[in-house]
Protein backbone atom coordinates (compact mmCIF):
# COMPACT_ATOMS: atom_id res chain seq x y z
CA UNK A 1 0.00 0.00 0.00
CA UNK A 2 1.03 3.85 -1.07
CA UNK A 3 1.44 5.94 2.25
CA UNK A 4 -0.40 9.22 1.69
CA UNK A 5 -0.77 12.33 4.03
CA UNK A 6 -4.36 12.63 4.11
CA UNK A 7 -7.36 10.53 3.50
CA UNK A 8 -10.67 12.16 2.87
CA UNK A 9 -13.67 9.18 2.89
CA UNK A 10 -17.38 8.74 2.01
CA UNK A 11 -17.94 12.42 1.08
CA UNK A 12 -20.12 13.70 -1.58
CA UNK A 13 -17.73 14.96 -4.19
CA UNK A 14 -18.34 17.87 -6.27
CA UNK A 15 -16.08 17.87 -9.40
CA UNK A 16 -17.28 19.81 -12.87
CA UNK A 17 -16.69 17.10 -15.50
CA UNK A 18 -18.94 14.28 -14.22
CA UNK A 19 -22.00 14.51 -11.94
CA UNK A 20 -21.27 14.48 -8.01
CA UNK A 21 -20.32 10.95 -6.57
CA UNK A 22 -20.22 9.25 -3.09
CA UNK A 23 -16.22 8.64 -2.34
CA UNK A 24 -13.15 9.33 -1.50
CA UNK A 25 -9.73 10.86 -2.14
CA UNK A 26 -6.33 10.73 -1.21
CA UNK A 27 -3.51 13.73 -0.73
CA UNK A 28 0.24 13.68 -0.97
CA UNK A 29 2.45 16.67 -0.63
CA UNK A 30 -0.04 19.25 -0.59
CA UNK A 31 -2.09 17.71 -3.97
CA UNK A 32 -4.44 15.28 -4.95
CA UNK A 33 -2.93 12.28 -5.95
CA UNK A 34 -6.07 10.10 -6.85
CA UNK A 35 -10.26 10.10 -6.37
CA UNK A 36 -12.50 7.31 -7.04
CA UNK A 37 -14.85 5.14 -4.95
CA UNK A 38 -14.14 4.45 -1.42
CA UNK A 39 -13.60 0.85 -1.43
CA UNK A 40 -10.97 0.69 -4.25
CA UNK A 41 -9.18 3.89 -2.65
CA UNK A 42 -8.75 2.38 0.82
CA UNK A 43 -7.17 -0.66 -0.59
CA UNK A 44 -4.26 1.46 -2.26
CA UNK A 45 -3.60 3.92 0.55
CA UNK A 46 -2.33 4.25 4.29
CA UNK A 47 -2.90 7.25 5.25
CA UNK A 48 -1.30 9.52 8.10
CA UNK A 49 -4.15 11.36 8.83
CA UNK A 50 -7.90 10.40 8.04
CA UNK A 51 -11.22 13.12 7.53
CA UNK A 52 -14.30 11.44 7.58
CA UNK A 53 -17.03 13.10 5.17
CA UNK A 54 -19.87 10.90 5.56
CA UNK A 55 -22.93 13.01 5.06
CA UNK A 56 -20.75 15.84 3.86
CA UNK A 57 -19.67 17.77 0.84
CA UNK A 58 -16.91 18.09 -0.57
CA UNK A 59 -16.09 20.66 -3.12
CA UNK A 60 -12.75 23.12 -3.96
CA UNK A 61 -12.07 25.98 -1.60
CA UNK A 62 -13.74 29.13 -2.73
CA UNK A 63 -11.89 32.02 -4.18
CA UNK A 64 -12.39 35.45 -3.02
CA UNK A 65 -11.01 37.63 -5.82
CA UNK A 66 -11.62 40.78 -4.23
CA UNK A 67 -10.44 41.71 -0.95
CA UNK A 68 -9.22 44.83 1.80
CA UNK A 69 -8.71 41.86 4.66
CA UNK A 70 -6.43 44.39 6.66
CA UNK A 71 -9.88 46.52 7.05
CA UNK A 72 -11.17 43.57 9.10
CA UNK A 73 -10.92 45.77 12.41
CA UNK A 74 -13.21 48.21 10.49
CA UNK A 75 -15.95 46.25 10.39
CA UNK A 76 -19.57 47.90 11.05
CA UNK A 77 -17.14 51.23 11.97
CA UNK A 78 -19.08 53.49 9.56
CA UNK A 79 -22.51 51.71 8.08
CA UNK A 80 -25.57 53.04 6.24
CA UNK A 81 -23.69 55.74 4.43
CA UNK A 82 -22.63 57.13 0.36
CA UNK A 83 -19.33 55.19 -0.77
CA UNK A 84 -17.61 58.84 -0.87
CA UNK A 85 -18.73 60.35 2.48
CA UNK A 86 -18.23 56.28 4.26
CA UNK A 87 -14.12 56.39 2.42
CA UNK A 88 -13.36 60.45 2.92
CA UNK A 89 -14.89 61.37 6.74
CA UNK A 90 -14.36 57.52 8.09
CA UNK A 91 -12.62 55.10 6.44
CA UNK A 92 -9.25 57.00 4.83
CA UNK A 93 -8.97 59.30 8.55
CA UNK A 94 -8.57 56.31 10.44
CA UNK A 95 -6.75 54.20 8.01
CA UNK A 96 -4.38 57.51 7.94
CA UNK A 97 -3.74 57.14 11.92
CA UNK A 98 -4.13 53.40 12.73
CA UNK A 99 -2.72 51.59 9.79
CA UNK A 100 0.86 50.44 10.43
CA UNK A 101 3.12 46.88 9.93
CA UNK A 102 1.66 45.71 13.71
CA UNK A 103 -2.08 46.91 12.59
CA UNK A 104 -1.91 45.46 9.05
CA UNK A 105 -0.74 41.85 10.98
CA UNK A 106 -3.02 41.89 13.46
CA UNK A 107 -5.82 42.66 11.24
CA UNK A 108 -5.10 40.50 8.47
CA UNK A 109 -4.63 37.56 10.83
CA UNK A 110 -8.23 38.00 11.97
CA UNK A 111 -9.62 38.36 8.38
CA UNK A 112 -7.85 35.41 7.26
CA UNK A 113 -9.45 33.22 10.00
CA UNK A 114 -12.59 34.62 9.50
CA UNK A 115 -12.17 33.61 5.56
CA UNK A 116 -11.23 30.19 6.73
CA UNK A 117 -14.37 29.47 8.92
CA UNK A 118 -16.22 30.61 5.30
CA UNK A 119 -14.37 28.24 3.56
CA UNK A 120 -12.35 31.24 1.53
CA UNK A 121 -9.00 29.15 0.58
CA UNK A 122 -7.72 31.76 -1.74
CA UNK A 123 -8.09 35.18 -1.51
CA UNK A 124 -6.72 38.25 -3.89
CA UNK A 125 -6.33 41.76 -1.89
CA UNK A 126 -5.67 45.07 -1.98
CA UNK A 127 -4.01 47.05 0.73
CA UNK A 128 -0.64 47.89 2.42
CA UNK A 129 2.20 46.79 3.89
CA UNK A 130 1.71 43.10 1.89
CA UNK A 131 4.85 41.62 4.05
CA UNK A 132 3.54 41.77 7.17
CA UNK A 133 -0.11 40.25 5.43
CA UNK A 134 1.59 37.85 3.71
CA UNK A 135 3.11 36.76 7.64
CA UNK A 136 -0.43 36.81 8.74
CA UNK A 137 -1.33 34.48 5.43
CA UNK A 138 0.97 32.08 5.95
CA UNK A 139 0.43 31.47 9.54
CA UNK A 140 -3.22 30.99 9.19
CA UNK A 141 -2.06 28.70 6.31
CA UNK A 142 -4.25 30.17 3.48
CA UNK A 143 -3.61 31.09 -0.12
CA UNK A 144 -3.22 35.01 -0.42
CA UNK A 145 -2.05 36.90 -3.93
CA UNK A 146 -1.44 39.87 -1.81
CA UNK A 147 -1.95 43.25 -3.78
CA UNK A 148 0.34 46.38 -2.67
CA UNK A 149 -1.90 49.41 -3.85
CA UNK A 150 -0.76 52.11 -6.40
CA UNK A 151 -1.51 55.80 -5.68
CA UNK A 152 -1.28 59.23 -6.64
CA UNK A 153 -0.70 60.33 -3.35
CA UNK A 154 1.63 59.29 -0.61
CA UNK A 155 0.56 56.08 1.21
CA UNK A 156 1.26 54.90 5.01
CA UNK A 157 4.52 52.73 3.67
CA UNK A 158 5.48 54.92 0.65
CA UNK A 159 5.57 58.28 -1.01
CA UNK A 160 4.93 57.26 -4.38
CA UNK A 161 4.34 55.01 -7.24
CA UNK A 162 7.71 54.59 -7.76
CA UNK A 163 8.86 53.66 -4.22
CA UNK A 164 5.35 51.33 -4.38
CA UNK A 165 6.70 49.68 -7.21
CA UNK A 166 10.58 48.62 -5.56
CA UNK A 167 8.48 47.34 -2.76
CA UNK A 168 6.37 45.21 -5.05
CA UNK A 169 9.35 44.17 -6.60
CA UNK A 170 11.35 43.01 -3.06
CA UNK A 171 8.39 41.18 -2.25
CA UNK A 172 7.98 39.41 -5.60
CA UNK A 173 11.44 38.07 -4.55
CA UNK A 174 11.07 37.54 -1.52
CA UNK A 175 7.99 35.39 -1.97
CA UNK A 176 8.53 33.94 -5.62
CA UNK A 177 9.18 30.20 -4.17
CA UNK A 178 6.23 30.33 -1.54
CA UNK A 179 3.42 27.87 -2.01
CA UNK A 180 1.06 30.14 -0.27
CA UNK A 181 1.62 33.73 -1.54
CA UNK A 182 1.74 35.88 -4.51
CA UNK A 183 2.15 39.40 -5.15
CA UNK A 184 0.47 41.99 -7.14
CA UNK A 185 -0.05 45.46 -8.75
CA UNK A 186 -2.92 47.00 -7.20
CA UNK A 187 -3.49 50.52 -8.82
CA UNK A 188 -6.68 51.77 -6.86
CA UNK A 189 -8.78 53.04 -9.51
CA UNK A 190 -8.58 55.42 -12.65
CA UNK A 191 -9.94 58.83 -10.34
CA UNK A 192 -7.04 57.79 -7.68
CA UNK A 193 -4.23 57.37 -10.43
CA UNK A 194 -2.52 59.01 -12.93
CA UNK A 195 -2.14 57.96 -16.27
CA UNK A 196 1.24 58.18 -15.54
CA UNK A 197 1.24 55.98 -12.48
CA UNK A 198 -1.67 53.60 -14.49
CA UNK A 199 0.95 52.94 -17.53
CA UNK A 200 3.95 52.68 -14.65
CA UNK A 201 1.60 50.01 -12.59
CA UNK A 202 0.62 47.91 -16.20
CA UNK A 203 4.34 48.01 -17.67
CA UNK A 204 5.43 46.61 -14.37
CA UNK A 205 3.15 44.12 -14.31
CA UNK A 206 4.40 42.93 -17.87
CA UNK A 207 7.42 43.26 -17.00
CA UNK A 208 7.65 40.56 -13.61
CA UNK A 209 4.38 38.56 -15.12
CA UNK A 210 2.35 39.80 -11.80
CA UNK A 211 -1.33 40.21 -11.48
CA UNK A 212 -2.98 43.87 -12.07
CA UNK A 213 -6.07 44.11 -9.80
CA UNK A 214 -8.09 47.25 -9.95
CA UNK A 215 -11.28 49.16 -9.03
CA UNK A 216 -13.58 49.50 -11.86
CA UNK A 217 -16.45 51.43 -12.89
CA UNK A 218 -17.65 50.67 -9.08
CA UNK A 219 -20.03 54.08 -9.35
CA UNK A 220 -21.91 56.12 -11.50
CA UNK A 221 -20.26 58.91 -10.44
CA UNK A 222 -17.03 57.33 -11.47
CA UNK A 223 -18.24 56.96 -14.80
CA UNK A 224 -19.40 60.34 -15.36
CA UNK A 225 -16.08 62.02 -13.75
CA UNK A 226 -14.23 59.44 -16.64
CA UNK A 227 -16.45 61.30 -19.30
CA UNK A 228 -15.66 64.30 -18.25
CA UNK A 229 -12.05 64.08 -17.78
CA UNK A 230 -11.21 62.15 -20.30
CA UNK A 231 -14.38 62.05 -22.47
CA UNK A 232 -14.43 58.25 -22.33
CA UNK A 233 -16.07 55.57 -20.04
CA UNK A 234 -13.55 53.93 -17.50
CA UNK A 235 -13.20 50.86 -19.34
CA UNK A 236 -12.92 52.80 -22.49
CA UNK A 237 -9.80 55.32 -20.85
CA UNK A 238 -8.10 51.85 -19.76
CA UNK A 239 -8.17 50.42 -23.12
CA UNK A 240 -7.01 53.56 -24.94
CA UNK A 241 -3.51 53.47 -22.66
CA UNK A 242 -3.18 49.36 -22.89
CA UNK A 243 -3.92 48.89 -19.19
CA UNK A 244 -5.06 45.72 -20.47
CA UNK A 245 -2.46 43.72 -22.06
CA UNK A 246 -1.82 41.86 -19.07
CA UNK A 247 -3.85 39.85 -16.55
CA UNK A 248 -6.36 42.08 -14.81
CA UNK A 249 -8.97 41.49 -12.52
CA UNK A 250 -11.45 44.37 -11.93
CA UNK A 251 -13.54 44.65 -9.06
CA UNK A 252 -16.98 45.23 -9.17
CA UNK A 253 -17.53 46.57 -12.67
CA UNK A 254 -21.08 47.14 -12.50
CA UNK A 255 -21.30 50.53 -14.54
CA UNK A 256 -19.81 48.63 -17.56
CA UNK A 257 -21.75 49.21 -20.67
CA UNK A 258 -22.08 47.09 -24.15
CA UNK A 259 -18.78 48.85 -25.77
CA UNK A 260 -16.72 48.34 -22.60
CA UNK A 261 -17.84 44.71 -22.17
CA UNK A 262 -16.50 44.17 -25.67
CA UNK A 263 -13.60 45.91 -25.31
CA UNK A 264 -13.01 43.29 -22.21
CA UNK A 265 -13.67 40.41 -23.73
CA UNK A 266 -10.64 40.93 -26.45
CA UNK A 267 -8.27 41.42 -23.49
CA UNK A 268 -7.27 38.85 -20.85
CA UNK A 269 -9.63 40.42 -18.41
CA UNK A 270 -11.60 38.50 -15.19
CA UNK A 271 -13.93 40.55 -13.18
CA UNK A 272 -14.48 40.39 -9.67
CA UNK A 273 -18.11 40.57 -8.17
CA UNK A 274 -19.34 42.17 -4.87
CA UNK A 275 -23.05 42.12 -4.86
CA UNK A 276 -23.35 42.59 -1.05
CA UNK A 277 -21.05 45.21 -0.96
CA UNK A 278 -22.43 47.70 -3.91
CA UNK A 279 -26.34 47.00 -2.65
CA UNK A 280 -25.40 48.12 1.31
CA UNK A 281 -23.15 51.32 -0.59
CA UNK A 282 -25.99 51.41 -2.87
CA UNK A 283 -23.50 51.79 -5.75
CA UNK A 284 -25.11 50.06 -8.66
CA UNK A 285 -26.21 46.93 -9.95
CA UNK A 286 -26.25 45.58 -13.62
CA UNK A 287 -27.18 42.40 -15.69
CA UNK A 288 -23.97 40.09 -15.89
CA UNK A 289 -25.44 38.39 -18.88
CA UNK A 290 -23.76 40.53 -21.63
CA UNK A 291 -20.40 39.72 -20.15
CA UNK A 292 -21.20 36.09 -19.28
CA UNK A 293 -22.45 35.85 -23.15
CA UNK A 294 -19.21 37.12 -24.83
CA UNK A 295 -16.82 35.16 -22.70
CA UNK A 296 -15.76 37.02 -20.39
CA UNK A 297 -14.50 35.18 -17.08
CA UNK A 298 -16.69 36.27 -14.23
CA UNK A 299 -15.62 35.46 -10.63
CA UNK A 300 -16.97 36.51 -7.09
CA UNK A 301 -15.85 38.79 -4.46
CA UNK A 302 -16.75 39.88 -1.00
CA UNK A 303 -14.60 43.30 -0.63
CA UNK A 304 -13.51 44.25 2.89
CA UNK A 305 -15.67 43.83 5.74
CA UNK A 306 -16.10 47.01 6.25
CA UNK A 307 -18.39 47.64 3.62
CA UNK A 308 -19.74 44.35 3.67
CA UNK A 309 -19.37 42.91 7.09
CA UNK A 310 -18.75 39.80 6.45
CA UNK A 311 -16.72 37.24 4.24
CA UNK A 312 -19.38 35.12 3.47
CA UNK A 313 -19.27 33.74 0.14
CA UNK A 314 -22.25 31.77 -0.03
CA UNK A 315 -23.98 35.13 0.93
CA UNK A 316 -22.19 36.36 -2.27
CA UNK A 317 -23.41 33.29 -4.25
CA UNK A 318 -26.72 33.46 -3.33
CA UNK A 319 -27.27 37.35 -3.31
CA UNK A 320 -26.02 36.93 -7.22
CA UNK A 321 -27.72 34.19 -8.50
CA UNK A 322 -31.17 35.74 -7.16
CA UNK A 323 -30.73 39.26 -8.18
CA UNK A 324 -29.35 38.45 -11.86
CA UNK A 325 -32.52 36.27 -12.13
CA UNK A 326 -34.56 39.13 -11.25
CA UNK A 327 -32.84 41.85 -13.12
CA UNK A 328 -32.93 39.67 -16.34
CA UNK A 329 -36.43 38.69 -15.92
CA UNK A 330 -36.00 35.19 -16.36
CA UNK A 331 -35.13 32.45 -13.37
CA UNK A 332 -32.43 30.26 -15.61
CA UNK A 333 -30.51 33.33 -15.40
CA UNK A 334 -27.13 31.94 -13.71
CA UNK A 335 -28.00 28.78 -12.26
CA UNK A 336 -26.61 27.16 -9.49
CA UNK A 337 -24.39 25.05 -10.85
CA UNK A 338 -22.90 28.32 -12.62
CA UNK A 339 -22.44 29.94 -9.40
CA UNK A 340 -20.57 27.53 -7.86
CA UNK A 341 -18.08 27.58 -10.67
CA UNK A 342 -17.60 31.10 -10.54
CA UNK A 343 -16.90 31.38 -6.90
CA UNK A 344 -14.57 28.19 -7.51
CA UNK A 345 -12.89 27.23 -10.65
CA UNK A 346 -13.70 31.58 -12.32
CA UNK A 347 -11.47 32.71 -9.31
CA UNK A 348 -9.00 30.18 -9.95
CA UNK A 349 -8.77 31.76 -13.85
CA UNK A 350 -9.04 35.84 -12.72
CA UNK A 351 -5.57 34.69 -10.66
CA UNK A 352 -4.09 32.60 -13.23
CA UNK A 353 -4.21 29.96 -11.35
CA UNK A 354 -6.73 27.32 -12.87
CA UNK A 355 -3.83 24.83 -13.44
CA UNK A 356 -3.50 24.58 -9.50
CA UNK A 357 -6.52 25.37 -7.74
CA UNK A 358 -10.17 25.61 -8.12
CA UNK A 359 -11.74 22.16 -9.13
CA UNK A 360 -11.39 19.18 -7.46
CA UNK A 361 -9.03 17.06 -9.82
CA UNK A 362 -5.82 14.85 -9.78
CA UNK A 363 -3.20 16.83 -9.62
CA UNK A 364 -4.37 20.23 -8.59
CA UNK A 365 -3.16 21.53 -4.88
CA UNK A 366 -5.81 19.72 -2.35
CA UNK A 367 -7.66 23.03 -1.73
CA UNK A 368 -10.84 21.91 -0.62
CA UNK A 369 -14.15 22.33 1.72
CA UNK A 370 -16.76 20.20 3.59
CA UNK A 371 -20.40 21.32 4.55
CA UNK A 372 -22.05 19.01 6.40
CA UNK A 373 -25.63 18.30 4.85
CA UNK A 374 -26.71 15.99 8.11
CA UNK A 375 -29.18 18.18 9.29
CA UNK A 376 -32.80 19.43 9.90
CA UNK A 377 -32.48 22.77 7.87
CA UNK A 378 -30.64 21.01 4.84
CA UNK A 379 -32.75 18.01 4.31
CA UNK A 380 -34.32 16.71 2.09
CA UNK A 381 -30.79 17.23 -0.54
CA UNK A 382 -31.46 17.01 -4.33
CA UNK A 383 -29.18 18.63 -5.61
CA UNK A 384 -25.94 19.79 -4.54
CA UNK A 385 -25.35 23.02 -6.55
CA UNK A 386 -28.96 24.48 -5.57
CA UNK A 387 -28.11 23.86 -2.00
CA UNK A 388 -25.01 25.35 -2.09
CA UNK A 389 -26.33 29.02 -3.45
CA UNK A 390 -30.04 28.48 -2.08
CA UNK A 391 -29.76 26.89 1.50
CA UNK A 392 -26.68 26.59 2.65
CA UNK A 393 -24.86 28.85 5.37
CA UNK A 394 -21.27 29.11 6.27
CA UNK A 395 -22.49 27.51 9.56
CA UNK A 396 -22.62 24.21 7.35
CA UNK A 397 -18.85 24.46 6.66
CA UNK A 398 -17.19 21.97 8.71
CA UNK A 399 -13.81 21.89 7.55
CA UNK A 400 -11.04 23.46 5.52
CA UNK A 401 -8.25 22.22 3.83
CA UNK A 402 -5.11 24.40 2.07
CA UNK A 403 -2.33 22.93 0.57
CA UNK A 404 -3.42 19.54 1.85
CA UNK A 405 -3.69 20.51 5.18
CA UNK A 406 -6.38 20.81 7.64
CA UNK A 407 -6.69 24.50 8.97
CA UNK A 408 -10.49 24.23 10.51
CA UNK A 409 -11.50 20.96 11.55
CA UNK A 410 -15.00 20.28 12.66
CA UNK A 411 -15.54 24.33 12.97
CA UNK A 412 -12.24 24.26 15.28
CA UNK A 413 -9.48 26.60 13.71
CA UNK A 414 -6.38 24.84 14.27
CA UNK A 415 -3.64 27.20 12.99
CA UNK A 416 -4.86 29.98 15.06
CA UNK A 417 -6.21 30.93 18.63
CA UNK A 418 -9.66 32.24 18.27
CA UNK A 419 -9.93 33.72 21.73
CA UNK A 420 -6.75 35.67 21.47
CA UNK A 421 -7.85 36.84 17.93
CA UNK A 422 -11.46 38.11 19.39
CA UNK A 423 -9.52 39.66 22.71
CA UNK A 424 -7.10 41.63 19.98
CA UNK A 425 -10.20 42.72 17.57
CA UNK A 426 -11.86 44.11 21.39
CA UNK A 427 -8.71 46.07 22.02
CA UNK A 428 -8.43 47.80 19.05
CA UNK A 429 -12.16 48.23 18.60
CA UNK A 430 -11.87 50.77 21.97
CA UNK A 431 -9.15 52.32 20.53
CA UNK A 432 -10.49 52.93 16.80
CA UNK A 433 -14.18 53.84 18.54
CA UNK A 434 -13.10 56.76 20.81
CA UNK A 435 -10.83 58.00 17.79
CA UNK A 436 -11.61 61.68 16.81
CA UNK A 437 -11.10 62.50 12.99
Amino acid sequence: MQTTDLFIKNGLILTYDREPFVGSLAVQAGKIIDLGATAQLEQKYLPTETLDATGKIVMPGFVNTHTHVAMSYFKGLADDLPLMVWLSQHIWPREAHFVNPEFVKDSTLHGCAEMIRNGVTTFNDMYFYSDEAAQSAQKAGIRAVLGETVLDHPIVNCHNADEVLAYILKLDNKYKNNSLIDISVAPHAIYTCSKENLIKAKDFAQKHGLLLHIHLSETRQEVEDSQKNFGMRPAEYLDSIGFFESRVVAAHSVWLDENESDLLAKHPVSLAFNLSSNLKLASGFASFVPHLQKGINLSIGTDGVASNNNLSMLQEMTLLSKLQKALNNDPTAFPAKQVVEMATLGGAKALGKEAEIGSIEIGKKADMITLDTNCLETQPMYNPFSHLVYALNSGNITDTIIDGKIVMKNRRLLTVNENELIAKAQIYREKIKTFQA
